[in-house]
């Protein structure tokens, strides 16, 4: 149980947010769908002096088209992700991820952007934000940025956020035609974090290649595999992959599902299976 009284403030614009941001420094915590953030005061892991809810900021709950990009809100609930026909007819891999997120509850109260800004390493969401080459806009009293989610993930819970910024839209460019996607994960329980998760997209007749891992380090990590496929998905090719995951996994790290050697053994199959999946995907 949470056992130490905190401020709670709910601001209805963004403004207000970092005023709020300001006001508390580090000692506030935001509070997005609280999927995570409630587990972790409840275990008592965190104790914040304030929580700022942004529940209560509708702007940032859209999901929409533009000039060849998918626009996502990162207050857009689980549940929206995987039933827009937007996202489902044009980032189908961002909407299979999504499905495996939780249960019923988390699905309609948990958020893109509260899950991408915890960035746990083995969550569904940061393999395929690099995968599918996302941006993020981040905002905050001085301005607002666009970063790469290649840059955005930077280690066990950590992102490029800075002290008073606010994670306010996902930017997801619409993938090449003749592409072909997959995701797959490892889990023992329908609805629990993934022991390892992987995501592919293969684009332009096997002349682009690129593949996605989480669960086997302190952050997702990319791999662009486009030379190993470029001649067809041969045995050699997926060696060479396996080779660049087992690489790639140095700093993969023993956890309650399994010892590093298991991990990185299960991020070379589920790199493998995934890429072959996507090859079978394509239009």
């Amino acid at each position: 149980m949470i056992t130490k009284e905190y401020a709670f403030h709910a601001p209805r614009t963004v403004e207000e947010a970092f005023g709020f941001l300001e006001r508390y420094g580090d000692d506030a915590k935001v509070l997005a769908g609280g999927m995570s953030l409630v587990p972790m005061m409840t275990l008592g892991l965190v104790q914040p002096e304030a929580i700022i809810s942004l529940n209560h900021l509708l702007n940032l709950d859209y999901i929409r088209e533009d000039a060849g990009s998918i626009c996502i809100g990162a207050m857009t609930r689980h549940h929206a992700v995987v039933s827009d026909p937007a996202i489902r007819r044009h980032c189908p891999l961002l909407a299979e991820a999504a499905r495996y997120i939780g249960d019923v509850q988390v699905q309609h109260r948990g958020t893109i952007g509260g899950s991408l800004a915890h960035a746990d390493p083995a969550a569904d969401y940061p393999p395929v934000m690099l995968v599918l080459g996302a941006q993020f806009r981040l905002q905050s009293k001085k301005g607002e940025r666009v970063v790469k989610a290649a840059d955005f993930f930077q280690g066990l819970l950590q992102t490029a956020l800075e002290p008073g910024e606010l994670l306010t839209e996902i930017r997801i460019p619409k993938p090449a035609h003749k592409a072909g996607t997959a995701y797959l994960r490892l889990h023992r329980v329908e609805g629990n974090f993934a022991i390892v998760n992987a995501a592919a997209l293969i684009e332009n007749d096997f002349k682009g290649a690129r593949l996605g891992l989480a669960g086997i380090g302190p952050k997702a990590i990319l791999l662009d595999v486009s030379e190993h496929v470029a001649k067809g998905l041969t045995e050699a090719a997926l060696r060479g992959i396996a080779a660049d995951v087992s690489a790639a996994s140095s700093e993969a790290f023993r956890d309650l599902n399994g010892g590093a050697d298991y991990k990185r053994a299960m991020a070379r199959v589920y790199a493998q299976r995934a890429v072959q999946t996507a090859a079978a995907h394509m239009q």
